[in-house]
């Protein structure tokens, strides 16, 4: 039986590809902060801060995905807390290298999630990006950048490295979209300003299958962009939930009100960027392409 260590396993994507991967007969472990007991999964106890990991999750595995982050839209970004967002990114992978390398772990390969926001952002703009293209110089950006880099090492070292570079999450338990649609009970849909921002998703059983094939398909290596092969703005992705959900009234909220109320925090939802992938010419088959189909399996 194939062992697979996940971190960030208790979360939103984690939950799924656990699940996944244990009925594909994997033996599925998890790091966490919180010891748990499961009939389905063996759980390890972990405190990055402290640089502490419980050597014992290491034992025979086979694979580790990387999921641990904190949510970029928890909380305004104040200095500490960008430093929590960078440290649960980064500062985990380095965390693991160093265990991997210690125990010397005889690993097969290496997930780690990362994001398209290590792109530039636009307020509007139809220039596209893909894997190869330059990077952006953001905070989000940055720190994708050194998360990436910090998932290098394992490449560096000989180690078959993947990175998931994740659009927006469709999944109905996502605390964006869960929002979005306590709004929606009131009869109102929001477009953040003027609604031209591009926003690149996928839906969550899309982002599982490219995290499974990324564990069992030896071809998988380097960077990919996790984005369904529907280009949306902000507008359009409003429009087309409108269309899932029946009689809404769509408004926009001005641009200066979200930067008064969010800060900084105000670029992950102002701005956003055209996304294409490799994988939309590769072969892989995405269950939901378009967005109108991917929501309404979540909502209906």
């Amino acid at each position: 039986m194939k062992k697979v260590l996940i971190t960030g396993g208790t979360g939103l994507v984690g939950r799924t590809l656990s699940a996944r991967l244990h009925s594909l007969g994997y033996e599925v472990r998890i790091l966490s902060r919180k010891k748990f007991t499961s009939d389905q999964y063996k759980s390890f106890y972990w405190i990055p801060e402290e640089k502490y990991v419980d050597e014992t999750a290491f034992d025979e595995i086979d694979y580790i995905v990387h999921l641990s982050g904190e949510n970029l839209g928890a909380r305004r970004w104040s200095k500490k807390q960008k430093q929590k967002i960078f440290d649960s990114r980064v500062k985990t992978a380095e965390l693991l290298f160093k265990k991997v390398s210690a125990l010397k772990v005889n690993l097969k390969a290496f997930v780690s999630a990362s994001a398209v926001g290590i792109y530039p952002t636009f307020s509007k703009g139809e220039e596209y990006y893909i894997e190869k293209d330059i990077y952006g110089t953001g905070f989000t950006a940055q720190v994708c950048i050194a998360w990436e880099n910090a998932a290098d090492n394992f490449k560096n070292a000989g180690i078959r490295t993947v990175k998931i570079r994740t659009g927006l999450v469709q999944d109905k338990k996502d605390p964006a979209l869960k929002k979005i649609l306590m709004l929606s009970k009131f009869g109102i849909l929001p477009v953040f300003g003027r609604g031209k921002q591009y926003y690149p998703w996928i839906h969550i059983d899309d982002l599982v299958n490219i995290y499974v094939a990324a564990i069992e398909n030896e071809n998988f290596e380097d960077s990919f962009n996790a984005v369904a092969p529907d280009f949306l703005t902000n507008e359009q992705y409003v429009q087309t939930l409108k269309s899932v959900l029946g009689k809404r009234i769509i408004f926009h909220i001005p641009a200066f009100v979200i930067k008064l109320l969010f800060g900084e925090m105000s670029e992950i939802v102002l701005k956003g960027t055209k996304i294409q992938s490799k994988l939309h010419s590769n072969g892989f088959k995405f269950t939901y392409p378009e967005l109108k189909s991917a929501l309404s399996s979540l909502l209906k």
